[in-house]
């Protein structure tokens, strides 16, 4: 563990550096996600952490994509895009937990616990792209609980091209897992499920939530990674990967 926890130290260190150069992440962000990775690594070691690295990679990317179009309709993110401690936490502090679970589960739970662990970072993945991607290039953006037509960028507003786009982050997460040997390919579709049904939630709930002020965005965030986490699990009860 030890060992593991100075790998991780390193190697988020260099990762975070790296994104702070790039205009990805801020100084208190970088810090935050330095501290997550970290944990995920020590915990899980460099595989695991992969997953949190690709969201990372991805999200960026997303965010980057057509920025120039969104800052225009001025529902660009801010500070040309660098994410913050909050949002680190925010899309990082459901899935440290999970990963810490992973570490303290008997053996015959721990598969379980990864891949609610791997569903929570591929819902922030499908989070992030369906909305970077749809406020970008939606053609025809809903509110997802009455199907009016809303505005890009609206919470709680949906379009194809960014329900596609969060689909592919899921999957990119979710496959890179199967990959690295985590969990089998029927597993990873089940979390890129997982992860799509978490973003469409908090979707949902944000019509409402944050309009009222119960919760900000990034409290949403942190929500809908703990909502793709159980998501997973009743896909496995539906369909059981011994099966």
């Amino acid at each position: 563990l030890g060992r593991r926890l100075l790998l991780g130290l390193a190697v988020n260190g260099v990762v975070a550096l790296g994104a702070k150069r790039t205009g990805s992440i801020d100084v208190p962000g970088a810090l935050s996600a330095i501290f997550i990775g970290t944990v995920i690594t020590g915990t899980l070691g460099l595989r695991g952490f992969a997953l949190m690295a690709a969201f990372f990679v991805v999200g960026s990317l997303a965010t980057r994509l057509g920025y120039r179009v969104k800052a225009a309709r001025g529902i660009a993110q801010e500070k040309g895009g660098a994410r913050g401690w909050r949002n680190a936490w925010a899309n990082g502090g459901v899935p440290a937990l999970l990963a810490l679970m992973v570490g303290a589960a008997p053996s015959d739970m721990q598969l379980l616990y990864l891949l609610a662990y791997a569903a929570a970072v591929a819902t922030a993945a499908a989070d992030t792209c369906s909305s970077e991607v749809g406020k970008a290039y939606g053609r025809r953006t809903f509110l997802i609980t009455t199907l009016r037509p809303v505005p890009p960028g609206t919470e709680g507003a949906v379009s194809l091209e960014g329900t596609l786009g969060g689909l592919l982050g899921a999957a990119l997460v979710a496959g890179l897992g199967a990959a690295l040997g985590l969990y089998p390919w029927l597993a990873a579709v089940l979390v890129a499920v997982a992860g799509l049904l978490g973003s469409l939630a908090e979707s949902v709930l944000g019509t409402v939530a944050e309009r009222k002020g119960w919760l900000d965005n990034d409290l949403l965030n942190a929500l809908n990674t703990a909502l793709g986490a159980v998501f997973v699990v009743f896909l496995l009860r539906l369909f059981p990967l011994s099966s």
